[in-house]
């Protein structure tokens, strides 16, 4: 949103298998205090969650102690739902209960010893890594293509179906827990999407009328002046209410009858913090600690109900520019989201980025100097620069638990038409050009499909289409983009050969 800008359960042997294969590749990773015992696994087999330690503490009783904590909690606060008699390698089996008020599926585990009569951490903390095990859906993704589109939702716009007519195969939903309660609306729109073989990518936002147990406490300071604010995974509570929102979302939009949605975006430009994720939680390093609390949340809810979803984090485009006090860089994001993840038990989460122009009114998303260049230090990252993105993610620390690099969804890019229409139709399909051509990018859309008042008095006027409903330059040029005379014609009005300014991936 820029204005200111298998699925079965696991055998035993599989299992231990999996965890020794933690072992010798998890970072090295320093619990509290003196800890000498590591957790290398935490995984959902069948019915229960087993855990699996190595490494050696005394405890006064003799006992390792299995904690469950929540995601806000510290051990040893939480709940000692297991024991074992100390042990170079233990392995704990609890229930999951999946759904009952005792379920283990969104708790973090500590091996804890007692020490003069209190229990005391003795190993890092982590949480379940495979959510997906105890599904209850897994249905074939809609991954028909890349070009996408913000749909406008206006019935008299909604009716005329363009998404379709440009020939897109993924639409944005944004839907702020505010409306939890009243999902008709969004089944209309997935189901009919769906129906036209278009997939669907939610973005969950907190707004300003989301009920107070899902609105994280930094958020309230600043409550009525922000556009968005931040997930609450701060309190006991709140967890446990994105928890009840995320798997009632994905369980929902399974594809059971109220429609599919694929892809799940956590949040609106994060990294912006002040403007697209409110929390004034003090520091950088605090604020990274909140969101992946509450990421970690969703992403498990979302997991353990629809086994195939993808989860995203959000960044803007702002990659490598020097942080200010309201923003942390898309780079130091990363890198800290990242961090927190593997300390915590890696998963397979994924980037939505919004590479805009910089400066974000300026025609040519192909261009590239000082604030938009190739290499890791770019303020900026645009379409013209996708790579360092995707480079960045290709490298070693941030590959997925398989050794896959993280998709990347561009999942909202605008380009205004006060610079002419011909000039936001090249940038159109050089969007289109950029996404296709880089195999770590799995969508591409473009905002909007019309224009907004809102984004008109902010001087962004992006829609492929007027308010008045007719169609701009750009609209038939996105809907053609892969015609290799449109592509000459958008190279003619950019004054360049598109083709040359693409760098593959």
């Amino acid at each position: 949103m820029k204005v200111f800008k298998k699925f079965a359960s696991l055998t035993l042997a599989l299992t231990l298998i999996f965890c020794a294969t933690l072992f010798c590749t998890m970072p090295s990773v320093e619990a509290k205090g003196s800890s000498q015992v590591v957790i290398g696994g935490v995984l959902i087999q069948g019915a229960d969650v087993v855990v699996a330690s190595s490494g050696t503490v005394a405890s006064d009783d003799g006992m390792y102690h299995l904690v469950a904590s929540d995601a806000s909690q510290s051990a040893p606060v939480g709940t000692d739902v297991a024991q074992m008699p100390v042990s170079a390698a233990a392995s704990f089996s609890v229930p999951l209960n999946k759904g009952a008020d005792s379920s283990m599926l969104f708790k973090k585990f500590t091996v804890c010893v007692m020490k003069g009569g209190a229990l005391t951490p003795a190993s890092n903390s982590m949480y379940i890594t495979n959510p997906e095990a105890c599904a209850s859906f897994a249905p074939a993704r809609m991954d028909f293509g890349k070009k996408g589109v913000l749909p406008d939702l206006l019935t008299s716009v909604a009716n005329k179906n363009q998404p379709a007519d440009l020939g897109v195969k993924q639409v944005n939903l944004n839907i702020p827990l505010s409306k939890l309660n009243n999902l008709a609306g969004y089944d209309y729109s997935v189901m009919k999407y769906n129906r036209q073989g278009i997939q669907v990518n939610m973005i969950i936002l907190v707004d300003g009328n989301t009920p107070a147990q899902y609105v994280n406490p930094f958020s309230m300071d600043g409550w009525g002046a922000h556009n968005n604010y931040g997930l609450n995974a701060h309190t006991s509570e709140g967890a446990a209410a994105l928890a009840s929102a995320a798997s009632l979302l994905a369980r929902h939009y399974a594809g059971t009858g109220h429609g599919q949605v694929d892809n799940f975006i956590i949040g609106n430009e994060v990294n912006a913090w002040w403007l697209w994720n409110y929390m004034n939680c003090g520091s950088n390093d605090a604020f990274m600690q909140e969101y992946s609390n509450a990421f970690r949340v969703m992403y498990n809810g979302i997991k353990s109900e629809n086994a195939t979803a993808n989860v995203y984090a959000c960044i803007d485009h702002q990659w490598a520019r020097a942080e200010a006090s309201h923003y942390i860089s898309g780079k130091e994001f990363l890198t800290k989201f990242n961090n927190i993840m593997k300390s915590q038990g890696n998963v397979d989460w994924r980037v939505a980025v919004h590479p805009y122009n910089a400066p974000l009114y300026a025609a040519g998303a192909w261009q590239t100097g000082n604030n938009v260049s190739h290499s890791q230090s770019s303020p900026y990252v645009t379409m013209a620069n996708l790579d360092v993105l995707t480079d960045f993610l290709c490298t070693p620390d941030m590959l997925s638990p398989t050794g896959a690099v993280r998709t990347v969804k561009c999942s909202e890019v605008g380009y205004s038409s006060t610079n002419g229409e011909a000039a936001q139709a090249a940038d159109v399909v050089y969007a289109y050009l950029s996404a296709e051509n880089n195999r770590y990018v799995d969508g591409v859309v473009i905002s909007r499909e019309s224009d907004h008042a809102f984004d008109i008095s902010q001087g962004m006027v992006s829609g492929l289409t007027g308010l008045d409903g007719s169609h701009k330059m750009a609209y038939e040029f996105y809907k053609n983009a892969a015609d290799p005379s449109v592509i000459a014609q958008a190279s003619q009005a950019a004054g360049v050969d598109l083709t040359t300014l693409i760098t593959p991936r």
